[in-house]
């Protein structure tokens, strides 16, 4: 009897000691992912270069110097410089400024309206349901990038300008996601009890179904930000985007197009530096959708 009672409370003891905090079991999950430590490295890199570029650049972005101007890479330009004879280098750190913020930025926007209008949908669907949806199907019948040139073209020129184009046209995106997620889970069980016991929809919506639904959220965030990125570069090449003589990426590309041929560094820098931060994001995106999914667990 003393025999099994010890080897019962070794075992309890075992058990206890095995289980792990979720925050635990998240990290381990997230290191085991090659895609996610790539994506986790560049993104660590390409925020270093944004926060500290008045360290690293050399030479000040916005300065013109004539006499330089198309100058190949080299020693002392290390990618070169453009038409105006301003260093691409110092340019493209700070263009990290810019694209980050209109990224993040962008997309916080569309996480909150397209959580709170896919969350409501789901949750009291019906002719709720269908007026948001059908409007958000609407939105997503053109093409992002189409919507975005309408509304900068209504909206003007600049950053905050850029933020809340590409912010709008990506809310159709968070709020079917958070729809369907909600529908999935606003019958079940906890939910039930949760409003037999008096809880009001607010609070069953943000309190009790929402924070169950994250996950796919995040995993679209993450993606959703390369996109912003690379929207906020399209509309810059279109010279709809940031006004220069602002270093942003898309709008260096769009000044180099003059001098392709010439001088193709005056692209190929600020190209790779959209490539590399898309895919970051994306690699970051795909490593947390393998950490979060439960069934790969």
């Amino acid at each position: 009897m003393e025999i099994q009672l010890k080897d019962s409370n070794t075992s309890d003891a075992a058990s206890l000691a095995v289980h792990k905090s979720p925050a635990v079991e998240f990290l381990e999950r997230f290191f085991r992912s090659n895609s996610a430590i790539i994506g986790l490295v560049l993104l660590l890199i390409l925020v270093a270069a944004a926060l500290f570029a008045p360290v690293f650049a050399p030479y000040d972005p916005y300065e013109s110097n004539m006499p330089n101007a198309l100058t190949a890479p080299s020693s002392a330009h290390l990618m070169g410089t453009d038409e105006l004879g301003r260093d691409i280098f110092s340019r493209i750190l700070y263009g990290a400024r810019i694209s980050l913020v209109v990224g993040v930025q962008a997309v916080s926007l569309a996480l909150i309206c397209g959580v709170v209008l896919g969350a409501v949908a789901g949750y009291y669907g019906g002719k709720v349901d269908t007026v948001i949806m059908g409007f958000m199907d609407v939105m997503l019948s053109f093409p992002s990038i189409l919507l975005a040139i309408a509304f900068m073209t209504v909206l003007g020129r600049g950053i905050d300008k850029a933020v809340i184009a590409i912010g709008i046209v990506s809310i159709p995106q968070y709020a079917r996601i958070v729809r369907s997620s909600v529908l999935s889970v606003k019958e079940n069980v906890y939910v039930t009890a949760a409003r037999a016991i008096g809880n009001g929809d607010g609070r069953l919506i943000f309190v009790h179904i929402l924070p169950n639904v994250l996950a796919p959220i995040i995993v679209r965030a993450t993606i959703g930000i390369s996109d912003a990125i690379l929207e906020a570069a399209a509309l810059g090449f279109l010279g709809l985007g940031v006004a220069p003589p602002t270093a942003e990426w898309g709008t260096m590309l769009g000044s180099g197009r003059q001098t392709i041929f010439n001088a193709p560094h005056i692209v190929t820098f600020p190209g790779l530096a959209i490539t590399m931060t898309v895919m970051a994001f994306n690699l970051l995106g795909d490593g947390l959708r393998d950490v979060l999914d439960p069934r790969l667990k």
